[in-house]
Protein backbone atom coordinates (compact mmCIF):
# COMPACT_ATOMS: atom_id res chain seq x y z
CA UNK A 1 0.00 0.00 0.00
CA UNK A 2 2.75 2.44 0.90
CA UNK A 3 4.54 1.73 -2.38
CA UNK A 4 1.42 2.25 -4.51
CA UNK A 5 -0.41 4.98 -2.63
CA UNK A 6 2.18 7.16 -0.97
CA UNK A 7 2.58 9.40 2.05
CA UNK A 8 0.25 12.15 0.74
CA UNK A 9 -2.84 9.94 0.91
CA UNK A 10 -1.99 7.89 4.00
CA UNK A 11 0.01 10.38 6.02
CA UNK A 12 2.18 8.58 8.57
CA UNK A 13 1.14 4.94 8.16
CA UNK A 14 3.16 2.56 10.37
CA UNK A 15 2.57 -0.53 8.22
CA UNK A 16 1.57 -2.69 11.20
CA UNK A 17 -0.31 -5.84 10.00
CA UNK A 18 -2.53 -6.12 13.07
CA UNK A 19 -3.40 -2.43 12.97
CA UNK A 20 -4.14 -2.63 9.27
CA UNK A 21 -6.45 -5.61 9.83
CA UNK A 22 -8.35 -3.77 12.56
CA UNK A 23 -8.71 -0.66 10.42
CA UNK A 24 -9.90 -2.71 7.46
CA UNK A 25 -12.49 -4.57 9.54
CA UNK A 26 -13.73 -1.30 11.03
CA UNK A 27 -14.14 0.39 7.67
CA UNK A 28 -14.95 -2.29 5.11
CA UNK A 29 -18.74 -1.79 5.39
CA UNK A 30 -18.71 2.02 5.75
CA UNK A 31 -20.71 4.03 3.22
CA UNK A 32 -18.08 6.60 2.25
CA UNK A 33 -20.60 9.27 1.21
CA UNK A 34 -22.60 9.00 4.42
CA UNK A 35 -19.35 8.88 6.41
CA UNK A 36 -18.21 12.12 4.70
CA UNK A 37 -21.57 13.75 5.48
CA UNK A 38 -21.42 12.82 9.17
CA UNK A 39 -17.80 13.94 9.43
CA UNK A 40 -18.42 17.32 7.77
CA UNK A 41 -21.57 17.94 9.80
CA UNK A 42 -19.75 17.41 13.07
CA UNK A 43 -16.66 19.38 12.12
CA UNK A 44 -17.10 22.73 13.86
CA UNK A 45 -13.54 23.87 13.10
CA UNK A 46 -13.04 23.43 9.37
CA UNK A 47 -16.49 22.18 8.36
CA UNK A 48 -18.45 24.42 5.99
CA UNK A 49 -22.10 24.80 5.13
CA UNK A 50 -24.15 21.67 4.44
CA UNK A 51 -27.02 22.49 2.07
CA UNK A 52 -30.52 21.22 2.81
CA UNK A 53 -31.42 18.36 0.47
CA UNK A 54 -34.54 20.26 -0.63
CA UNK A 55 -32.29 22.51 -2.75
CA UNK A 56 -31.00 19.44 -4.59
CA UNK A 57 -34.58 18.12 -4.98
CA UNK A 58 -35.68 21.35 -6.67
CA UNK A 59 -32.57 21.37 -8.87
CA UNK A 60 -33.20 17.81 -10.06
CA UNK A 61 -36.88 18.63 -10.67
CA UNK A 62 -35.85 21.68 -12.74
CA UNK A 63 -33.50 19.48 -14.79
CA UNK A 64 -36.32 16.99 -15.37
CA UNK A 65 -38.78 19.68 -16.53
CA UNK A 66 -36.25 21.07 -19.01
CA UNK A 67 -34.89 17.65 -20.08
CA UNK A 68 -31.37 18.58 -19.00
CA UNK A 69 -28.84 15.73 -19.00
CA UNK A 70 -25.41 17.25 -18.28
CA UNK A 71 -25.11 18.61 -14.72
CA UNK A 72 -22.31 20.40 -12.86
CA UNK A 73 -22.45 20.50 -9.06
CA UNK A 74 -19.86 22.89 -7.65
CA UNK A 75 -18.19 22.66 -4.23
CA UNK A 76 -19.78 19.24 -3.92
CA UNK A 77 -18.97 18.86 -0.23
CA UNK A 78 -21.77 21.38 0.43
CA UNK A 79 -24.28 19.15 -1.39
CA UNK A 80 -23.28 15.76 0.05
CA UNK A 81 -26.56 15.51 1.99
CA UNK A 82 -28.48 16.07 -1.25
CA UNK A 83 -26.43 13.41 -3.02
CA UNK A 84 -27.04 10.93 -0.18
CA UNK A 85 -30.79 11.54 0.07
CA UNK A 86 -31.74 12.03 -3.59
CA UNK A 87 -29.27 9.52 -5.10
CA UNK A 88 -29.56 11.54 -8.30
CA UNK A 89 -26.44 9.82 -9.65
CA UNK A 90 -28.60 6.71 -10.20
CA UNK A 91 -30.78 8.65 -12.64
CA UNK A 92 -29.88 9.04 -16.34
CA UNK A 93 -27.82 12.20 -15.82
CA UNK A 94 -24.24 12.89 -16.77
CA UNK A 95 -22.97 14.51 -13.56
CA UNK A 96 -19.72 16.36 -12.98
CA UNK A 97 -18.77 16.94 -9.34
CA UNK A 98 -16.40 19.84 -8.65
CA UNK A 99 -14.51 20.39 -5.41
CA UNK A 100 -11.56 22.46 -4.27
CA UNK A 101 -10.49 19.87 -1.69
CA UNK A 102 -7.98 17.17 -2.64
CA UNK A 103 -9.29 14.81 0.05
CA UNK A 104 -12.96 15.29 -0.94
CA UNK A 105 -12.06 14.76 -4.59
CA UNK A 106 -10.24 11.51 -3.70
CA UNK A 107 -13.22 10.30 -1.65
CA UNK A 108 -15.71 11.12 -4.41
CA UNK A 109 -13.61 9.37 -7.05
CA UNK A 110 -13.48 6.21 -4.93
CA UNK A 111 -17.18 6.26 -4.14
CA UNK A 112 -18.39 6.98 -7.67
CA UNK A 113 -15.96 4.66 -9.46
CA UNK A 114 -18.83 2.18 -10.20
CA UNK A 115 -20.87 4.99 -11.82
CA UNK A 116 -19.57 5.81 -15.32
CA UNK A 117 -22.02 8.73 -15.57
CA UNK A 118 -20.28 10.57 -12.71
CA UNK A 119 -16.93 12.33 -13.06
CA UNK A 120 -15.00 14.22 -10.39
CA UNK A 121 -12.71 17.20 -10.99
CA UNK A 122 -10.76 19.47 -8.67
CA UNK A 123 -10.92 23.22 -9.07
CA UNK A 124 -12.16 26.53 -7.66
CA UNK A 125 -15.19 28.51 -8.78
CA UNK A 126 -13.44 31.70 -7.60
CA UNK A 127 -10.97 31.47 -10.48
CA UNK A 128 -11.61 30.84 -14.19
CA UNK A 129 -12.16 27.12 -14.70
CA UNK A 130 -10.15 25.67 -17.63
CA UNK A 131 -13.01 23.43 -18.81
CA UNK A 132 -13.94 22.92 -22.44
CA UNK A 133 -17.21 21.14 -21.67
CA UNK A 134 -20.39 23.16 -21.21
CA UNK A 135 -23.29 22.05 -19.02
CA UNK A 136 -27.05 22.27 -19.27
CA UNK A 137 -27.50 22.85 -15.52
CA UNK A 138 -25.16 24.15 -12.81
CA UNK A 139 -25.86 24.13 -9.07
CA UNK A 140 -23.83 26.38 -6.77
CA UNK A 141 -23.86 28.08 -3.37
CA UNK A 142 -20.79 30.34 -3.30
CA UNK A 143 -19.15 31.32 -0.03
CA UNK A 144 -20.99 34.27 1.50
CA UNK A 145 -19.38 37.63 2.14
CA UNK A 146 -15.80 37.01 1.07
CA UNK A 147 -13.76 39.63 -0.79
CA UNK A 148 -11.62 38.18 -3.57
CA UNK A 149 -8.29 39.54 -4.77
CA UNK A 150 -8.36 41.86 -7.75
CA UNK A 151 -8.00 39.86 -10.95
CA UNK A 152 -8.74 40.32 -14.60
CA UNK A 153 -12.41 40.91 -13.82
CA UNK A 154 -12.62 43.83 -11.41
CA UNK A 155 -16.37 44.49 -11.91
CA UNK A 156 -17.03 42.79 -8.58
CA UNK A 157 -14.88 41.38 -5.79
CA UNK A 158 -17.62 39.70 -3.76
CA UNK A 159 -17.23 35.92 -3.78
CA UNK A 160 -20.84 35.32 -4.82
CA UNK A 161 -20.55 37.50 -7.92
CA UNK A 162 -17.06 36.26 -8.82
CA UNK A 163 -18.28 32.65 -8.73
CA UNK A 164 -21.27 33.33 -10.98
CA UNK A 165 -19.08 35.27 -13.44
CA UNK A 166 -16.79 32.24 -13.75
CA UNK A 167 -19.67 29.78 -14.14
CA UNK A 168 -21.69 31.61 -16.80
CA UNK A 169 -19.23 30.70 -19.61
CA UNK A 170 -19.70 27.01 -18.65
CA UNK A 171 -23.48 26.94 -19.16
CA UNK A 172 -24.96 25.96 -22.53
CA UNK A 173 -27.09 28.48 -24.42
CA UNK A 174 -30.29 26.69 -23.39
CA UNK A 175 -29.08 25.86 -19.87
CA UNK A 176 -29.50 27.39 -16.42
CA UNK A 177 -27.53 28.14 -13.28
CA UNK A 178 -29.23 27.67 -9.90
CA UNK A 179 -27.44 29.74 -7.26
CA UNK A 180 -28.07 30.52 -3.59
CA UNK A 181 -27.49 34.14 -2.55
CA UNK A 182 -27.57 35.98 0.79
CA UNK A 183 -29.89 38.97 1.16
CA UNK A 184 -27.23 41.64 0.60
CA UNK A 185 -26.65 40.45 -2.98
CA UNK A 186 -30.31 41.20 -3.68
CA UNK A 187 -30.40 44.87 -2.72
CA UNK A 188 -26.96 46.28 -1.85
CA UNK A 189 -26.00 49.34 -3.87
CA UNK A 190 -22.71 50.26 -5.52
CA UNK A 191 -20.70 47.61 -7.34
CA UNK A 192 -23.20 44.87 -6.44
CA UNK A 193 -26.08 46.88 -7.96
CA UNK A 194 -24.07 47.37 -11.16
CA UNK A 195 -23.27 43.65 -11.20
CA UNK A 196 -26.96 42.70 -10.86
CA UNK A 197 -27.83 44.78 -13.91
CA UNK A 198 -24.90 43.37 -15.88
CA UNK A 199 -25.84 39.78 -15.00
CA UNK A 200 -29.50 40.24 -15.93
CA UNK A 201 -28.37 41.61 -19.29
CA UNK A 202 -25.97 38.75 -20.07
CA UNK A 203 -27.74 35.88 -18.26
CA UNK A 204 -31.37 36.90 -17.65
CA UNK A 205 -32.97 35.86 -14.36
CA UNK A 206 -35.79 33.34 -14.85
CA UNK A 207 -36.85 32.86 -11.22
CA UNK A 208 -36.16 34.00 -7.64
CA UNK A 209 -37.49 32.25 -4.55
CA UNK A 210 -37.18 33.32 -0.92
CA UNK A 211 -35.86 30.36 1.09
CA UNK A 212 -37.31 29.55 4.53
CA UNK A 213 -35.79 31.25 7.56
CA UNK A 214 -33.12 29.18 9.28
CA UNK A 215 -32.70 26.71 6.40
CA UNK A 216 -28.90 26.85 6.75
CA UNK A 217 -28.59 26.94 10.53
CA UNK A 218 -26.27 26.47 12.37
CA UNK A 219 -23.93 27.50 9.56
CA UNK A 220 -25.61 30.86 8.91
CA UNK A 221 -28.79 32.70 9.90
CA UNK A 222 -28.89 35.28 7.11
CA UNK A 223 -31.89 35.48 4.80
CA UNK A 224 -31.24 33.54 1.57
CA UNK A 225 -32.68 33.33 -1.93
CA UNK A 226 -32.52 30.75 -4.72
CA UNK A 227 -32.03 32.29 -8.17
CA UNK A 228 -32.16 30.62 -11.58
CA UNK A 229 -30.60 32.37 -14.57
CA UNK A 230 -29.57 31.40 -18.08
CA UNK A 231 -28.44 32.81 -21.39
CA UNK A 232 -31.79 32.68 -23.19
CA UNK A 233 -34.11 35.66 -22.63
CA UNK A 234 -37.40 34.90 -20.88
CA UNK A 235 -40.79 36.58 -21.24
CA UNK A 236 -41.59 36.30 -17.53
CA UNK A 237 -39.70 36.03 -14.27
CA UNK A 238 -41.17 33.76 -11.59
CA UNK A 239 -41.03 35.16 -8.05
CA UNK A 240 -41.93 33.00 -5.10
CA UNK A 241 -41.58 32.11 -1.45
CA UNK A 242 -40.75 28.58 -0.28
CA UNK A 243 -41.60 26.93 3.02
CA UNK A 244 -40.38 23.77 4.69
CA UNK A 245 -43.01 21.05 5.08
CA UNK A 246 -41.87 17.69 6.45
CA UNK A 247 -38.31 18.27 5.22
CA UNK A 248 -39.56 19.16 1.73
CA UNK A 249 -39.39 22.61 0.15
CA UNK A 250 -42.80 23.54 -1.25
CA UNK A 251 -44.09 26.74 -2.84
CA UNK A 252 -46.01 28.94 -0.42
CA UNK A 253 -46.71 31.77 -2.87
CA UNK A 254 -45.69 32.47 -6.46
CA UNK A 255 -46.28 35.31 -8.91
CA UNK A 256 -44.89 36.29 -12.30
CA UNK A 257 -43.59 39.60 -13.57
CA UNK A 258 -42.72 40.55 -17.13
CA UNK A 259 -38.99 40.35 -17.76
CA UNK A 260 -38.87 43.93 -19.06
CA UNK A 261 -40.48 45.15 -15.82
CA UNK A 262 -38.04 43.08 -13.78
CA UNK A 263 -35.15 44.66 -15.68
CA UNK A 264 -36.29 48.12 -14.56
CA UNK A 265 -36.04 47.24 -10.86
CA UNK A 266 -33.17 48.86 -8.97
CA UNK A 267 -32.84 45.75 -6.83
CA UNK A 268 -34.17 42.21 -6.45
CA UNK A 269 -36.10 42.79 -3.21
CA UNK A 270 -38.92 40.46 -4.12
CA UNK A 271 -40.29 40.26 -0.58
CA UNK A 272 -42.36 43.40 -1.14
CA UNK A 273 -43.66 42.10 -4.48
CA UNK A 274 -44.78 38.90 -2.76
CA UNK A 275 -46.63 40.74 0.00
CA UNK A 276 -50.27 39.70 -0.42
CA UNK A 277 -51.52 43.05 0.90
CA UNK A 278 -49.67 45.50 -1.30
CA UNK A 279 -52.39 48.11 -1.77
CA UNK A 280 -50.89 50.61 0.69
CA UNK A 281 -47.35 50.07 -0.56
CA UNK A 282 -48.43 50.30 -4.19
CA UNK A 283 -50.32 53.51 -3.54
CA UNK A 284 -47.16 55.02 -2.03
CA UNK A 285 -44.98 53.90 -4.93
CA UNK A 286 -47.48 55.22 -7.51
CA UNK A 287 -48.30 58.44 -5.66
CA UNK A 288 -47.37 61.66 -7.45
CA UNK A 289 -45.79 63.11 -4.31
CA UNK A 290 -42.03 63.51 -4.80
CA UNK A 291 -39.81 61.04 -2.93
CA UNK A 292 -36.21 61.20 -1.83
CA UNK A 293 -33.75 58.60 -0.59
CA UNK A 294 -32.49 58.94 2.95
CA UNK A 295 -28.88 58.99 1.72
CA UNK A 296 -29.58 62.29 -0.07
CA UNK A 297 -31.06 64.09 2.94
CA UNK A 298 -29.29 62.67 5.99
CA UNK A 299 -25.95 61.65 7.42
CA UNK A 300 -26.31 58.03 8.55
CA UNK A 301 -23.98 56.12 10.84
CA UNK A 302 -23.96 53.14 13.17
CA UNK A 303 -22.93 53.40 16.81
CA UNK A 304 -19.82 52.17 18.59
CA UNK A 305 -19.26 48.53 19.52
CA UNK A 306 -19.14 48.41 23.30
CA UNK A 307 -18.41 45.26 25.29
CA UNK A 308 -20.08 44.54 28.62
CA UNK A 309 -16.75 44.94 30.44
CA UNK A 310 -16.43 48.43 28.94
CA UNK A 311 -19.49 49.64 30.86
CA UNK A 312 -18.30 51.44 33.99
CA UNK A 313 -18.69 54.74 35.78
CA UNK A 314 -17.58 57.43 33.36
CA UNK A 315 -18.37 60.68 31.59
CA UNK A 316 -19.78 59.24 28.32
CA UNK A 317 -23.39 58.02 28.24
CA UNK A 318 -24.38 55.12 25.93
CA UNK A 319 -27.75 54.73 24.18
CA UNK A 320 -28.85 51.12 23.65
CA UNK A 321 -31.99 49.28 22.52
CA UNK A 322 -33.36 49.04 26.06
CA UNK A 323 -33.36 52.85 26.34
CA UNK A 324 -36.00 53.22 23.60
CA UNK A 325 -39.53 52.89 24.97
CA UNK A 326 -42.83 53.67 23.24
CA UNK A 327 -41.21 55.78 20.55
CA UNK A 328 -39.18 57.88 22.99
CA UNK A 329 -35.70 57.90 24.56
CA UNK A 330 -35.47 57.09 28.26
CA UNK A 331 -32.44 59.06 29.43
CA UNK A 332 -32.71 57.93 33.04
CA UNK A 333 -31.45 54.38 32.42
CA UNK A 334 -28.39 55.17 30.27
CA UNK A 335 -25.17 53.35 31.15
CA UNK A 336 -21.75 54.96 30.90
CA UNK A 337 -18.21 54.28 29.75
CA UNK A 338 -14.97 55.93 30.79
CA UNK A 339 -13.45 57.28 27.59
CA UNK A 340 -11.95 60.47 26.19
CA UNK A 341 -14.60 62.55 24.46
CA UNK A 342 -12.50 63.11 21.33
CA UNK A 343 -12.25 59.34 20.73
CA UNK A 344 -16.03 58.83 20.62
CA UNK A 345 -17.07 62.13 19.01
CA UNK A 346 -17.97 60.42 15.73
CA UNK A 347 -20.63 58.35 17.54
CA UNK A 348 -22.21 61.27 19.42
CA UNK A 349 -25.98 61.71 19.18
CA UNK A 350 -27.25 65.28 18.94
CA UNK A 351 -30.71 66.58 19.91
CA UNK A 352 -33.09 66.10 16.99
CA UNK A 353 -31.28 63.07 15.56
CA UNK A 354 -33.49 60.11 14.63
CA UNK A 355 -32.29 56.89 16.23
CA UNK A 356 -33.40 53.42 15.14
CA UNK A 357 -32.54 49.91 16.21
CA UNK A 358 -30.59 47.84 13.70
CA UNK A 359 -30.33 44.62 15.72
CA UNK A 360 -32.54 42.65 18.05
CA UNK A 361 -36.08 41.33 17.56
CA UNK A 362 -38.15 44.55 17.71
CA UNK A 363 -37.82 47.59 15.48
CA UNK A 364 -37.79 50.88 17.45
CA UNK A 365 -37.58 54.53 16.43
CA UNK A 366 -37.24 57.73 18.48
CA UNK A 367 -36.18 61.36 18.09
CA UNK A 368 -33.34 62.12 20.48
CA UNK A 369 -34.19 64.88 23.01
CA UNK A 370 -32.01 67.49 24.70
CA UNK A 371 -29.60 65.93 27.21
CA UNK A 372 -26.85 66.87 29.60
CA UNK A 373 -23.42 65.56 28.70
CA UNK A 374 -22.19 63.49 25.75
CA UNK A 375 -24.36 60.57 24.61
CA UNK A 376 -23.12 58.09 22.00
CA UNK A 377 -24.94 55.31 20.16
CA UNK A 378 -24.10 51.65 20.69
CA UNK A 379 -23.57 49.39 17.68
CA UNK A 380 -27.22 48.27 17.99
CA UNK A 381 -28.34 51.76 16.97
CA UNK A 382 -28.31 53.61 13.63
CA UNK A 383 -28.35 57.41 13.80
CA UNK A 384 -29.92 59.59 11.08
CA UNK A 385 -29.00 63.29 11.15
CA UNK A 386 -31.30 65.10 8.73
CA UNK A 387 -30.55 68.19 6.74
CA UNK A 388 -33.09 71.00 6.40
CA UNK A 389 -35.19 69.12 3.81
CA UNK A 390 -36.83 66.61 6.18
CA UNK A 391 -37.76 66.93 9.85
CA UNK A 392 -36.73 64.03 12.09
CA UNK A 393 -40.20 63.66 13.62
CA UNK A 394 -41.80 63.44 10.17
CA UNK A 395 -39.29 60.78 9.08
CA UNK A 396 -40.04 58.84 12.28
CA UNK A 397 -43.79 58.92 11.61
CA UNK A 398 -43.28 57.64 8.06
CA UNK A 399 -40.78 54.90 8.97
CA UNK A 400 -43.05 53.51 11.71
CA UNK A 401 -46.06 53.50 9.34
CA UNK A 402 -47.07 50.22 7.59
CA UNK A 403 -45.35 51.37 4.38
CA UNK A 404 -42.19 52.46 6.19
CA UNK A 405 -42.06 49.25 8.22
CA UNK A 406 -42.43 47.20 5.01
CA UNK A 407 -39.63 49.14 3.34
CA UNK A 408 -37.35 48.59 6.35
CA UNK A 409 -38.23 44.89 6.43
CA UNK A 410 -37.32 44.55 2.76
CA UNK A 411 -33.72 45.49 3.62
CA UNK A 412 -33.54 42.94 6.42
CA UNK A 413 -30.41 40.78 6.13
CA UNK A 414 -31.11 38.51 9.09
CA UNK A 415 -34.07 36.23 9.71
CA UNK A 416 -35.41 35.99 13.26
CA UNK A 417 -32.93 38.53 14.63
CA UNK A 418 -32.95 41.90 12.87
CA UNK A 419 -29.79 42.97 11.08
CA UNK A 420 -29.89 46.29 9.23
CA UNK A 421 -26.94 47.98 7.54
CA UNK A 422 -26.65 51.80 7.39
CA UNK A 423 -25.88 51.63 3.65
CA UNK A 424 -29.11 49.72 3.07
CA UNK A 425 -31.21 52.05 5.23
CA UNK A 426 -29.85 54.91 3.12
CA UNK A 427 -31.68 53.45 0.09
CA UNK A 428 -35.14 53.85 1.67
CA UNK A 429 -37.35 56.49 0.04
CA UNK A 430 -39.47 58.91 2.07
CA UNK A 431 -42.10 61.40 0.80
CA UNK A 432 -40.67 64.87 0.25
CA UNK A 433 -43.33 67.26 1.59
CA UNK A 434 -42.90 70.95 2.33
CA UNK A 435 -41.75 71.90 5.83
CA UNK A 436 -45.22 73.36 6.54
CA UNK A 437 -46.92 70.10 5.54
CA UNK A 438 -44.48 68.09 7.62
CA UNK A 439 -45.10 70.29 10.69
CA UNK A 440 -48.88 69.99 10.24
CA UNK A 441 -48.67 66.17 10.25
CA UNK A 442 -46.25 66.16 13.19
CA UNK A 443 -48.60 68.38 15.24
CA UNK A 444 -51.61 66.20 14.50
CA UNK A 445 -49.65 63.09 15.41
CA UNK A 446 -48.35 64.61 18.65
CA UNK A 447 -51.76 65.95 19.71
CA UNK A 448 -53.54 62.65 19.07
CA UNK A 449 -50.84 60.66 20.82
CA UNK A 450 -51.10 62.87 23.90
CA UNK A 451 -54.90 62.56 23.81
CA UNK A 452 -54.51 58.78 23.61
CA UNK A 453 -52.12 58.74 26.57
CA UNK A 454 -54.44 60.95 28.64
CA UNK A 455 -57.34 58.63 27.90
CA UNK A 456 -55.27 55.61 28.93
CA UNK A 457 -54.17 57.36 32.15
CA UNK A 458 -57.78 58.28 33.03
CA UNK A 459 -59.04 54.77 32.25
CA UNK A 460 -56.23 53.21 34.31
CA UNK A 461 -56.95 55.46 37.29
CA UNK A 462 -60.68 54.74 37.11
CA UNK A 463 -60.00 50.98 36.88
CA UNK A 464 -57.78 51.12 39.96
CA UNK A 465 -60.48 53.01 41.90
CA UNK A 466 -63.20 50.54 40.91
CA UNK A 467 -60.98 47.55 41.77
CA UNK A 468 -60.08 48.92 45.19
CA UNK A 469 -63.71 49.77 45.98
CA UNK A 470 -64.81 46.24 45.01
CA UNK A 471 -62.03 44.68 47.07
CA UNK A 472 -63.09 46.70 50.13
CA UNK A 473 -66.66 45.40 49.80
CA UNK A 474 -65.59 41.74 49.85
CA UNK A 475 -65.47 41.61 53.67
Amino acid sequence: MKENVGERELGHFPGDRDLYYKLYQAGKDIDLLDYALQTLQQDRVTGGIIVHSGIMDRFIAMCGRNHYQSLLITETEKYIRGLVETQCYKQPFKITLLTESYIIAKLLKIYFEPYPNVSVIQGSIYHPLPLTEKFEAILTIPNFGMKMDDGDDVSIRDSEGVAVNHLIPLVQDSGRISVTFPARMMFQSGSIANWRKQINDTAPVSSIHVLPDGLFRPFTSVKTYQIELGKLPTEEVVLGRLQLQKMTLITEREITIRSDQFGLLDNWRIDMLLDEDQDTLRSFQQALVPKVKLRDIADIFRGKSILKQDLKAGNIWVLNISNLEDGEVNLEQLETIDEEERKVKRYEILPGDLVMTCRGTVHKLAVFPDSDGVVIASSNIIVLRFKSTILSSFAKIFLESPVGATLIQSFQRGTTVMNLNPADVAEIEVPLLSIEEQKERINRYTEEKERYRATVRDATARWEQVKNKLYSELY
